[in-house]
C-alpha cells in the first residue's frame, strides 16, 4: 500500500526535445500532488477582557496544502495562565480552510473555569485573531482574543525542493545540468523507498554494494546504490544529498560512479558504471 501511494502521487514528466533526462518533483510537494504538514506549535495568547498578561498555548496542527494554494485541515491547542500561578485555560479543537498564507477557522471545545465553549478566528503566519462564544455564562459570553505564535506561511507543492531521475526510456547515465542546487551533475534519486525488485548485484573492492532495481514509476532496470546503504559509512555518507520533501538523492560523482541500465551492464560490464572510465576492481560478484 506504502509503494502504491508513493506511486501515485508521482508525476508523469514531459519529455524535453531531443535527448535529455526529466525533471521530477517527487511526494511530498509533486506539481499537482498534495503536500501535507503536520507540525508542532507554542505561542502567546491575550483574551482582551482579561488584562494584559498572556496563555501559554501549545498545539498540533496537520494541514494539507493543493498546488493551488487551497489549505486546509485540523488544529487541537491548550492554553495555560503561567503568570502568577498555573491554571490550565482551554482545551481546543479546530478546522482551517482557506489558502497557504491565510486560513479562516471554526471550533470549539472545554474551557477549564467557564466550560463549552465554541470559536471562530483567522490565522496569518505567526498570528491569530478570534473570537469565542461561551453560551452557558450569564457574564462576558464573547471573548476577543489575539495571539501569537510559531505557525509559518504554508507552502504549496511547487515551492518545495525538487528531485531528478531519469524518465523511463531515458539513458540515466545522461550527464545533466539544470543549474539547481537540487538538480546538478549526476545527482539522482537513490532512496530506496522510491525502488522495487532491488537485488544485490555486486560489491566494489571498497565494500559498496551495487544493485539492480527499478523505480516505482518506472519497468527499465536500473543499477547502482542505495543511499541508506551510503548512509552507514562516513566516506560515502557526504555523496548523499537529504531532499526538502524527506527523499534521498546521491551524487554518483562523488563516488567515481555513474548509474547506467541493467541492459548496459550486460554489454559493457564493471566499466558502465565507472564514471572515470578506470576499471574498478571488485571482491566478488
Amino acid at each position: 500500500m506504502r509503494k502504491i501511494l508513493l506511486l501515485l502521487a508521482l508525476i508523469s514528466s514531459s519529455a524535453f526535445a531531443g535527448t535529455g533526462p526529466s525533471y521530477y518533483s517527487l511526494v511530498p510537494g509533486a506539481d499537482g500532488a498534495p503536500l501535507t504538514d503536520n507540525r508542532v506549535y507554542a505561542g502567546l495568547k491575550w483574551t482582551l477582557n482579561e488584562g494584559i498578561k498572556p496563555q501559554a498555548v501549545v498545539g498540533f496542527r496537520h494541514a494539507r496544502t493543493e498546488s493551488n494554494g487551497n489549505t486546509n485541515g485540523g488544529d487541537i491547542s491548550i492554553s495555560a495562565k503561567i503568570i502568577d500561578g498555573f491554571q490550565l485555560g482551554k482545551l481546543r479543537a479546530k478546522y482551517f480552510d482557506g489558502k497557504e498564507d491565510v486560513q479562516g477557522e471554526v471550533g470549539a471545545g472545554y474551557d477549564f473555569t467557564k466550560g463549552l465553549f465554541a470559536g471562530v478566528g483567522v490565522h496569518a503566519p505567526y498570528s491569530l485573531i478570534g473570537l469565542d462564544l461561551h453560551p452557558f455564562i450569564t457574564d462576558n459570553k464573547l471573548e476577543p482574543y489575539i495571539q501569537i505564535d510559531t505557525n509559518k506561511r504554508y507552502k504549496k507543492p511547487n515551492d518545495s525542493a525538487s528531485v531528478c531521475a531519469p524518465q523511463y526510456g531515458w539513458p540515466p547515465n545522461y550527464d545533466i545540468d539544470f543549474n539547481s542546487s537540487d538538480c546538478t551533475t549526476r545527482n539522482w534519486v537513490s532512496d530506496k523507498r522510491l525502488k522495487r525488485s532491488i537485488h544485490l548485484l555486486t560489491r566494489l573492492h571498497n565494500g559498496l554494494k551495487i544493485y539492480t532495481f527499478k523505480y516505482l514509476w518506472s519497468d527499465v532496470v536500473y543499477v547502482g546504490v542505495m543511499a541508506q546503504d551510503l548512509l552507514k559509512n562516513p566516506t560515502w555518507k557526504h555523496a548523499v544529498i537529504t531532499k526538502a520533501n524527506g527523499f534521498y538523492a546521491v551524487n554518483y560523482e562523488m563516488l567515481g560512479l555513474k548509474m547506467t541500465t541493467l541492459a548496459q551492464w550486460k554489454k559493457d560490464g564493471l566499466v558502465s558504471i565507472d564514471a572515470d572510465k578506470n576499471i574498478i576492481s571488485i571482491s566478488g560478484q
